[in-house]
Parts: C-alpha cells; structure tokens; sequence
C-alpha cells in the first residue's frame, strides 16, 4: 500500500530530572533527506538517529527535533554549574574590554545562561548514556509518523483508484467509438462530393481509398492498447511495498503522451471529449502522486 510523505511523529520521555523530546516533521522531497538538529553535546548521535529514521522512511524530506530540558521536582534542590559561571563572565570582560562596552551583567542575567542553574538530583550525560534512550524514542517517533503517512497514504490510494477506473472506462469508449468516428467521416465526405459534384457520379472506389486512408491516420488502437497498459501497472504499482511515487509519475506521464496523441488523430468529436476529460482527470491525478512516498 502507497504511503504519503508528508507526516508529524512526537514522543517525550523522562529520566533522572532530565525531560527529552523528540519531533519529526515530514514534507515532500524527490530523495529522502533526513534533517536532525540536537543538542550541542549530543551532535555525535547524529548518524545513528539518521539510521533510525531511515529504516522508516524512504521518500521525503524529515526534520527531526530532539530538545532536553531539566525537570525540576517540586523537593529538588538547585546547585551552580561555577565553571558555566566563570565562562560567561571571563566573556563578558573580554567582550568589555574589546570594544570598550560597559559590564552590565547581573547576577539575574547570569543564573539565567544556560547551564549555570542545575538540579541538585541533576545528572550530566554523555553521548553515550543518552543514546541508550534516546535512540528508542526516536523510533518511537519515526512509527508515529509513519503511521500518519500510512493513514494518508491509504486516503489517496482509495483517490487514485477511482480515477484510474474512470481512465480505464474512457480508454473502452473511446477504442468502441473508434469505429463510430470512420462512418462518420465516410458519410460526410460523401455529403461534400455530392454537393460539389452534383451532375457528376461519384467513384465508389476513390471514395473507399479515401476513407481507408483517413482510418488509418485516424486509428488509436495501439495508443488505447498502451494507455491501458499503463494502467494495469499503475493499479499494480498502488498495491506495492515500497517507494512507488517516482514510478507512478513516470506512468502518468506516458498515459498523458498516449492521450495526447489520441486527441490529435481522432477527428471525430466524441472522442476529443474523451481526450480532454482524461486529460483532466490525469492532472489531478499528478497532483495526487507528487505526495506519495
């Protein structure tokens, strides 16, 4: 079954004072690109959250936000990180003294720098103690998110089936008419030469090669063969476990190719109708594609 590529997956979690969040934002992309933004002391997880998420996803672009804050307990002590401290005020002196600005920083300004107030209880993670939760939340967030694009996907499938039927039902009118569309012009070339060519006979046999010929440029049976074709791989397509979108729009626009091509040889009125309702039918159709994965 088809899936969308755009979706949102969101998971928290908490431990040992520390509350980590995980969001993943999915929109449309030709390739999958998977985006992570994480904590400065986290950046070395950032390949192994790719690798999580791609396991997932296979089309689209993915944004994946991974914040933590401290979760202060209501008997939680705080304490003062003196090194965050000393780091910011060793800055701000430089700062002063480089550009001959005054030191206005207060105690208020500096217990709210970040990493300068922490829990008492608070203990400081490495990459590696972080991973051991943090990569199951990710995938936690990644199923969230690829069951919206399921639910989104079957949506669209349901879509794109019953445009597919109509193709499929205008493709038969138009190879049954086909034959409509040669009397036609047989009976209105015979008006003509009978209006032009009043006194004269009319020779049956020029007449039949006339009408031969203009069958001939007129037949879209190979056309309706293959637009129909397209459409049995397309149906087929809809129905596979994998990344199809690329497919499903190449399909398109051979079945648009096949249209247009019909259009131009039938001279005949009904099946130029046809042409144009499938014409319109495929566009939205192509609308629908660019958002499965």
């Amino acid at each position: 079954m088809i899936r969308s590529m755009t979706g949102f997956g969101r998971r928290e979690a908490e431990r040992a004072q520390l509350r980590l969040v995980v969001e993943m934002r999915a929109v449309n992309h030709r390739f999958c690109e998977i985006v992570v933004r994480l904590p400065k002391s986290w950046l070395s997880l950032e390949d192994r959250v790719k690798k999580a998420v791609s396991q997932k996803i296979r089309r689209g672009r993915v944004e994946v936000f991974v914040s933590s804050e401290a979760a202060v307990s209501p008997g939680g002590g705080v304490s003062i990180n003196h090194e965050a401290a000393q780091a910011y005020l060793r800055a701000a002196q430089e700062l002063s003294e480089q550009y001959l600005l005054q030191h206005n920083l207060t105690v208020t300004d500096l217990l709210q720098l970040p990493g300068v107030v922490l829990t008492s209880d608070e203990a400081p993670q490495s990459p590696e103690e972080a991973a051991e939760w943090l990569l199951p939340l990710v995938e936690e967030a990644a199923d969230d998110l690829l069951t919206m694009r399921c639910n989104e996907g079957r949506i669209i499938c349901a879509d794109l089936r019953q445009r597919l039927d109509r193709i499929r039902h205008w493709s038969e009118q138009i190879s049954a008419q086909a034959a409509a569309g040669v009397a036609e012009y047989r009976s209105r070339l015979q008006e003509r030469l009978a209006e032009w060519t009043a006194d004269l006979q009319i020779d049956e046999q020029r007449l039949a090669q006339e009408v031969l010929l203009f069958a001939e440029r007129a037949d879209v049976t190979e056309e309706v063969t293959r637009l129909l074709s397209h459409c049995q791989q397309f149906a087929e397509l809809l129905d596979a476990d994998e990344a199809v979108g690329r497919k499903l729009d190449f399909l398109l626009q051979e079945m648009n190719r096949e249209t247009n091509t019909i259009a131009a040889k039938a001279n005949y009125l009904p099946i130029q109708r046809l042409a144009v309702e499938m014409k319109t039918e495929l566009e939205k159709m192509r609308e629908q594609v660019q958002n499965v994965e």
